[in-house]
């Protein structure tokens, strides 16, 4: 079953969705996720987002396959101007109610423990997207803009150090003339 929807339903249930072969399809506004809001520039775009939902058998579990894309309007850390970025990403994840069962599985696929019949779907979503955003945003294209007075000046203080008297210069004229 595969529905289209303008929002995303905020809490499901996986096994249940897992039992009966749900798919979701959304476009939902990054605004929508307050945590990514927080490291975005400006959150006026969409996420395309699909999750669906199966019986994995090689693994015996209930898992999902969730592909998410969109483009984030970050600061650059050099020049400290917004850019936007490209983000696409696609995760295969199980749900297990203790950790020791996910012991054997692939690196690759994510664990998710489940504590109550119900997780949120769109915090599920926004766990990836911000997997997606960079420790230190950086512009590839961009490059410091600023100008730095104190290389420029450099030659000027050394002159001044030169120019200055000792002033142990004078103890040791005292040293040398004891009246």
């Amino acid at each position: 079953m595969r529905a289209m929807f303008d929002n995303l339903p905020d809490l499901i249930d996986p096994v249940y969705c897992a039992q009966h072969n749900k798919h979701y399809t959304a476009r939902v506004n990054q605004a929508d996720f307050p945590r990514l809001r927080q490291q975005l520039v400006a959150d006026d775009l969409d996420v395309e987002v699909s999750v669906r939902f199966y019986y994995h058998r090689q693994f015996k579990m209930h898992a999902f396959d969730l592909q998410v894309k969109s483009q984030f309007q970050l600061e650059c850390q050099r020049s400290l101007k917004p850019f936007s970025l490209d983000i696409a990403s696609s995760v295969t994840g199980v749900f297990v109610e203790s950790m020791a069962l996910a012991e054997d599985l692939p690196s690759e696929v994510e664990v998710y423990e489940l504590e109550t019949d119900k997780i949120s779907l769109i915090s599920l979503i926004e766990d990836e997207l911000l997997l997606q955003v960079p420790m230190v945003p950086v512009n590839d294209q961009s490059f410091m803009d600023y100008d730095n007075l104190a290389e420029d000046n450099l030659s000027e203080p050394e002159t001044e150090l030169t120019q200055k008297p000792n002033p142990f210069a004078v103890l040791q004229g005292l040293k040398n003339n004891p009246n």
